[in-house]
């Protein structure tokens, strides 16, 4: 069991690409949040989208060493595991990233200041929308990373 873990541990620091990216999405998070929300106030778009790009790649990188794929594949009867890999990185985005984050700007932006974008109620209007479009612009990011992904 260790091993597997210390396997998923270098198989993703390892990752340039991976790790570049998440120094980014960690860099404009904080200077969007000290100096930019003023200036830009819908640079959280690229955040979410890099955040879901991110994401999806570790999500997939556990999957992958865990065998859930095939898994995946095996039971709903598809031949390769590249659409499981797909089902997976959305289902872990949208557990995780949904709402890990939504739920993180509710309850603990607060806590420093910042007022959270409101996702949860109704009825939906162009006032609180912006909860709904971050989700999606994240999981954009989610299928974007699994359709760069080489084929296997």
């Amino acid at each position: 069991m260790k091993k597997e873990i210390w396997a998923l541990v270098n198989a993703i620091l390892l990752d340039r690409r991976l790790i570049s990216l998440g120094f980014l999405l960690l860099a404009l998070v904080f200077l969007d949040f000290l100096v930019l929300r003023s200036i830009v106030s819908e640079l959280d778009i690229l955040e979410h989208f890099l955040f879901g790009f991110v994401l999806s790649e570790c999500v997939s990188k556990t999957a992958d060493s865990m065998g859930l794929n095939k898994m995946v594949s095996r039971k709903v009867g598809w031949k390769d595991s590249r659409r499981a890999d797909l089902l997976v990185r959305l289902f872990g985005f949208f557990l995780i990233g949904g709402v890990l984050w939504e739920f993180s700007e509710r309850f603990v932006f607060p806590l420093f200041g910042f007022t959270a974008d409101p996702f949860f109620s109704f009825p939906i209007t162009l006032s609180n929308v912006d909860g709904a479009v971050d989700v999606a612009v994240g999981a954009l990011g989610s299928v974007v990373a699994w359709y760069l992904k080489k084929r296997q």
